[in-house]
């Protein structure tokens, strides 16, 4: 990655408590985390977390080649003379990523950096040994796939801009069935050559739009391409970054312009050292809220609502918080209630995920702990979702929650039994879906 010294010491605290997110289970866009050190060392817990998270796409980086074909995950060896030698439980641990409950969909690993020889080295392998099976290239990515299950393989190429070597290292990793993602930055001819030759095993372009591509326009890049790029933004640091506020902006406004359908956060480690900035999960949720729309859209439409409480103002009243609209909410003089929607016509709907956005001030009445309830007779409540310790990064950030169900309910209802300290609480939208 551009203006990222690859040498650095990649932090190993496990930042404990960030948040469960889960997405519609109508339509989910592609939402990619870069993690360093932490992604080795962290063990169990940092993969519970990015399970967690509301990430589709764990990226590994990086992988550094040397030149006698060692493979180097940042300053940690992990494959020599074709045997995997890293961190016994390492395999173990990111299989775990894809294993339900998770939001962890494929994983891949990255290759190069900037400053570094990794694809002049990967050129000098291909010139004296070829990318046949015998090749030490070949020997040690494979493997590297057979211990860590890699999906894809990310070229990150800024030392090198050759399109035979790159080309030639691509038809070798798409024939052992592993996909081709390119991280571009700069330099549109490179790109498209190394595009058009490799084809179908390029399913993926992730776009840098900070530090060395911080002016990079995604709709510029996707025409040039021919695929609709996934740009990537930087996490909130003490010297700059985006919070998760400006991420979620950000990539609507991309949506708009360029049509794109995932984004990418750089990275883990920093969210990790910045933990005031927003977690992973924020980070997540600021691209998926941004980008997915449940494709039925919510069923609250001509129904009636309730609430625990009476005496919100005039304006923020329990119906706002089904009207269709993030600019209104409902508001009321406590720290707890619960809210319900009872469809229209005697209707029942089978609701297998619900969204609650937050309001346009004072993060403090943001709810934080609650229970998703159904009923048919509006007496007797089964609970469907139980959610804790939430907080909303932003204003009128959207998160969605998806739950096993498959009975159909008349009535259901948001049992919200604390919020973020608080003396009153308010939710400006909340959506079902089926």
């Amino acid at each position: 990655m551009k203006g990222k010294a690859f040498k650095a010491l990649m932090s190993c605290l496990l930042f404990l408590g960030l948040l469960p997110w889960s997405a519609s289970a109508e339509t989910v866009p592609e939402s990619v985390i870069y993690g360093g050190g932490p992604f080795y060392a962290g063990g169990t817990d940092t993969m519970n977390t990015l399970k967690a998270s509301g990430f589709t796409t764990v990226m590994l980086w990086t992988i550094h080649v040397n030149s006698n074909g060692d493979l180097v995950y940042n300053d940690q060896p992990v494959v020599s003379n074709g045997t995997y030698i890293g961190k016994a439980s390492w395999p173990a641990e990111l299989a775990s990523l894809k294993q339900a409950p998770t939001s962890v969909k494929r994983l891949e690993i990255s290759v190069g950096s900037w400053g570094v020889s990794d694809f002049q080295n990967i050129k000098n392998l291909v010139a004296s040994q070829g990318t046949g099976t015998g090749s030490i290239l070949y020997k040690n990515f494979a493997a590297l796939k057979s211990a860590l299950g890699v999906d894809a393989v990310s070229f990150d190429n800024e030392d090198l801009y050759d399109v035979n070597s790159a080309v030639a290292f691509g038809k070798m990793l798409s024939g052992m069935g592993l996909k081709i993602t390119l991280c571009p930055y700069t330099n549109f001819s490179y790109w498209q050559s190394v595009k058009s030759q490799l084809g179908s095993s390029v399913d993926r372009v992730y776009l840098q739009v900070y530090d060395g591509g911080a002016g990079n326009d995604p709709a510029a890049w996707s025409s040039q391409l021919g695929m609709t790029v996934m740009p990537g933004l930087d996490s909130k640091t003490s010297s700059g970054g985006n919070t998760p506020a400006q991420v979620n902006s950000r990539m609507s406004a991309w949506k708009s312009s360029a049509g794109i359908q995932g984004g990418f956060i750089w990275y883990y480690d920093a969210i990790l050292n910045n933990p005031g900035g927003g977690s992973a999960a924020d980070y997540a949720a600021a691209i998926n809220s941004a980008l997915g729309t449940p494709a039925n859209g919510s069923l609250t439409k001509g129904g009636t609502v309730s609430a625990s409480a009476m005496g919100s103002p005039s304006g923020e009243e329990k119906e706002k918080a089904f009207d269709g609209s993030s600019s209104t909410k409902w508001l009321i003089f406590t720290n707890a209630g619960w809210i319900q929607y009872q469809f229209g016509g005697g209707a029942s709907h089978i609701a297998t995920s619900y969204s609650v956005t937050s309001a346009n001030d004072f993060p403090a009445r943001d709810p934080k702990n609650w229970s998703l309830q159904g009923s048919n007779n509006g007496t007797s409540w089964t609970t469907l979702d139980t959610r804790t310790g939430q907080t909303f990064a932003s204003r009128f950030l959207t998160k969605t929650y998806t739950f096993s169900n498959t009975t159909a309910y008349s009535y259901y209802r948001l049992n919200v039994t604390a919020n973020n300290g608080g003396a009153e609480l308010q939710i400006a939208e909340i959506g079902l879906y089926p």
